[in-house]
């Protein structure tokens, strides 16, 4: 792909040794999970059509086949077939994420699932107004409340108590890692951190950074590691659950400043 505004030679050596670095952990993610050569050199295909596409239109057009062929370095031929095949894909291919995590998080503040101290009650699977059933008819979407009660107990995210109620003891959904739908979720987290470095590092500044950091210590020992990772776990969640509060708060302002509602 040719070099872009001038980009120097040194800056594109950068970019393929941190192309290195991120392909590393991304084949071993691959080849646990089966894929091949054969089939990632076919989603990066699609990948760069699909970004060159529609990135790199003249005045806000669609980047046409020749202009596609010359920046991805493949045929015309080749960009046509790429791009056929993305415009018939169903999107049924794409699956769902956060279904289980909207439920567990209704169960935590939606009205009448809570007890007078605040806590989340424990629920029936049907029977009642509040119950388990209510409950994933309400936050769940179209998913069966048996699927999201087997899922929810697998991540153990909840529990079944002896008078055959269901207890909540996470508000976290952290699913089997070879599930499909964990596997999405990790794909969704790298491509959230790499379009934010994508975005501070080549985005025009009056756009805005996005916050990034790290924190790196050296002389640290495998003892003080694990300490630390502790620590950072559980500081994370508290950051985490704060952050949720405020995009709750704004969701309720939201649904009561929409007339339609009202």
């Amino acid at each position: 792909m040719p070099a872009e505004n001038g980009r120097t030679d040194e800056s594109r050596k950068a970019v393929l040794s941190a192309c290195r670095l991120i392909l590393r952990p991304l084949s071993r993610f691959l080849v646990r999970n089966g894929v091949g050569f054969r089939e990632f050199s076919e989603l990066l295909k699609e990948a760069i059509v699909d970004v060159v596409s529609n990135d790199y239109g003249i005045r806000g057009r669609p980047t046409n086949i020749s202009r596609a062929a010359v920046l991805t370095g493949l045929t015309r031929k080749e960009v046509s077939r790429v791009r056929h095949s993305l415009n018939a894909r169903s999107e049924e291919d794409d699956v769902p994420l956060g279904r289980p995590a909207q439920v567990l998080d209704a169960w935590y503040r939606s009205a009448g699932y809570q007890s007078p101290d605040g806590r989340p009650i424990d629920l029936p699977y049907d029977g009642e107004q509040y119950s388990f059933h209510e409950l994933v008819r309400e936050a769940g979407g179209d998913i069966p409340p048996r699927a999201m009660l087997k899922e929810l107990l697998q991540a153990g995210s909840v529990v079944k108590l002896p008078d055959e109620k269901y207890r909540v003891v996470s508000k976290t959904f952290i699913p089997d890692p070879a599930e499909p739908e964990a596997i999405q979720g990790a794909g969704q987290a790298i491509s959230d951190l790499l379009r934010t470095i994508n975005n501070n590092l080549f985005v025009e500044p009056s756009s805005g950074a996005i916050l990034e950091r790290r924190v790196i210590g050296e002389g640290v020992s495998l003892q003080d590691a694990r300490k630390f990772r502790r620590f950072a776990t559980s500081e994370a969640e508290k950051l985490l659950d704060l952050l949720n509060d405020w995009i709750t708060t704004q969701e309720t302002f939201r649904q009561y400043d929409d007339p339609e509602i009202r």
